[in-house]
């Protein structure tokens, strides 16, 4: 059976299957399963990683492959998945939660969707809090030039990020 978990593991390593993987593994070799079963999923894709590792409480883990995703590669990936890693991050690892909750405003606003403009500036709230704590203004002043820039004409969401931009 653990050979079974194993292969499952490998072909789709989800939060499932590492359950799965873990039933199976020898109490006294659960660590070295944990350990194989975590380098093995590095690979895999980031929605898939982020439930998975967040399951697994490697946060370590996480926050670096945040950090190394593209601004792209995190706002493609749903809210349900990514509000939780932000959340989780934010006290360990402000930086990457910092991009996470830019990414999911960012979504937002990109698309255009004007009835969840409240939910993007709660984002880009915590998103200049998480890179205020990780000493890392100079991120923060760089997305308000963007949103700025980009998204000027909507005048449903710019004052209440101007509000928030312009706060102490």
């Amino acid at each position: 059976m653990l050979n079974s978990a194993w292969d499952e593991f490998e072909a789709r390593p989800t939060k499932l299957s590492y359950a799965e993987l873990m039933r199976y593994a020898p109490k006294a070799e659960r660590r070295a399963w944990h350990e194989k079963a975590m380098s093995a999923a590095a690979g895999a894709r980031l929605d898939s990683l982020i439930e998975l590792w967040l399951a697994a409480k490697e946060t370590g883990r996480l926050a670096e492959r945040l950090r190394n995703a593209t601004d792209g590669e995190l706002e493609a990936i749903s809210h349900y998945t990514t509000e939780p890693a932000a959340k989780r991050l934010a006290g360990p690892h402000p930086d990457a939660a910092a991009r996470v909750y830019r990414a999911l405003g960012m979504r937002v606003v990109n698309a255009g969707k004007s009835q969840y403009y409240w939910a993007a500036l709660a984002n880009f709230q915590e998103a200049k809090r998480c890179y205020a704590q990780a000493g890392l203004l100079h991120e923060w002043e760089a997305l308000v030039l963007e949103v700025r820039r980009a998204h000027f004409r909507k005048h449903g969401f710019m004052p209440g990020f101007e509000r928030i931009a312009t706060s102490g």
